[in-house]
C-alpha cells in the first residue's frame, strides 16, 4: 500500500506535501550543488542554504573540533545573498524531484521578509525555513513572520533556537509559522589542544549523536503544546530507530545532516523503514 503524502504546512493555503518524512538539512545539502551520493534514495524534501538578503562572507575560518560523541562546529557567519543563490542554483533545485525549502538566516524582520519575497518569485521553492538568531526578541520574530506573509504565499517554517524553543514555539505559530523545526544546534565549548589555558577555549555549536537524547526531549516538549503546525526534528538523528522515536514523540518529519556523508544509503534505509512501519500500522482487508 502506498503511504499518503505528509503535509508539512497544515492549514496553509498552499501547503507543503512530501512523499516521506526524511528531509535533508543544509548541513547535508549545502545549496544543492554538493549533495552526497544518495544511492537512489529520494528524500521527502531538501532544505538548502544558508541564504540572506545581502549575503555574508566568512567572518571566521570554518572549523571543527572533535569531542566525545560528536563535534563542535566553529561559527563561520557565512550566507549567500538571495540574488546570487537564485541565479546560481535555481536550475539545480528544479531538478531535485522533491520540494525545496530554502533556509534563511536574516537577522532583522525587514531583511527576512525581503528575502522571502525574492524566493517566491523563482517558482521553484516550496517553502522557507527561518533559522532565527538565538538573541532575537520574540517581538521581532512575530514582526518578521507577519511581514513575510504580506509579500509571499510560501509556507514559513521557523527553526527554533535551542535554549528558547518552548518560548518561541507558540508565538511563532500564532504569527503564521506553518512549521517548527526543533532545533538549531545547541551551543558548546571545550579547551582546544588540552593546554588548560583560558585563551584556548573554543566555542561553537554541538553536532553528532550525543545531541540525540536532548533533541528528543525538546521535540516531546513542543509536541505537548499541540500547536496547529508541522513539527520537524533536526539534530543527532543517525538511525532509523531514532527517526521512529522522533516521529512517535510527535514530529511529522526529521532532518538529517552530517550522517548522509558517512552513510550514503541512509536516506534509502530510513525511507524504507518508515514505509515498512506505516504498512504494519495499516490494517489489511480482504
Amino acid at each position: 500500500m502506498i503511504a499518503p503524502f505528509i503535509d508539512l504546512a497544515p492549514g496553509h493555503k498552499v501547503g507543503l506535501a512530501v512523499e516521506n518524512p526524511v528531509l535533508l538539512s543544509p548541513t547535508a545539502a549545502g545549496f544543492g550543488d554538493r549533495l552526497p551520493r544518495r544511492e537512489s534514495g529520494t528524500p521527502g524534501a531538501i532544505v538548502v542554504g544558508p541564504v540572506s538578503a545581502t549575503g555574508h562572507g566568512y567572518g571566521y575560518a570554518p572549523g571543527v573540533v572533535e569531542i566525545a560523541g560528536g563535534m563542535i562546529v566553529l561559527p563561520a557567519g557565512f550566507s549567500r545573498s538571495v540574488r546570487r543563490a537564485v541565479e546560481r542554483y535555481a536550475a539545480t533545485w528544479q531538478r531535485f524531484g522533491c520540494p525545496v525549502v530554502v533556509q534563511l538566516v536574516d537577522e532583522t524582520p525587514v531583511d527576512f521578509a525581503r528575502t522571502a519575497a525574492r524566493l517566491a518569485d523563482t517558482q521553484v521553492v516550496a517553502g522557507v525555513e527561518w533559522a532565527v538568531p538565538v538573541n532575537m526578541a520574540v517581538s521581532s520574530l512575530v514582526e518578521g513572520l507577519r511581514a513575510a506573509q504580506r509579500v509571499t504565499e510560501l509556507p514559513l517554517w521557523v527553526k527554533l533556537p535551542w535554549a528558547r524553543a518552548s518560548e518561541f514555539a507558540e508565538r511563532a505559530v500564532v504569527a503564521g509559522a506553518a512549521g517548527l523545526v526543533v532545533a538549531r544546534p545547541p551551543p558548546g565549548a571545550m579547551l582546544d589542544g588540552g593546554s588548560g589555558q583560558p585563551g584556548d577555549v573554543v566555542a561553537g555549536t554541538v553536532h553528532g549523536p550525543l545531541v540525540w537524547t536532548f533533541l528528543l526531549e525538546q521535540v516531546a516538549a513542543i509536541a505537548r503544546q499541540k500547536l496547529p503546525c508541522a513539527l520537524v526534528a533536526s539534530g543527532g538523528i543517525f538511525t532509523p530507530g531514532q527517526m521512529t522515536q522522533a516521529l512517535a514523540a510527535g514530529a511529522h518529519a526529521v532532518q538529517l545532516d552530517a550522517v548522509v556523508w558517512s552513510e550514503p544509503a541512509i536516506v534509502t534505509t530510513m525511507v524504507a523503514a518508515w514505509r515498512a512501519g506505516w504498512n504494519r500500522a495499516v490494517p489489511t482487508t480482504g
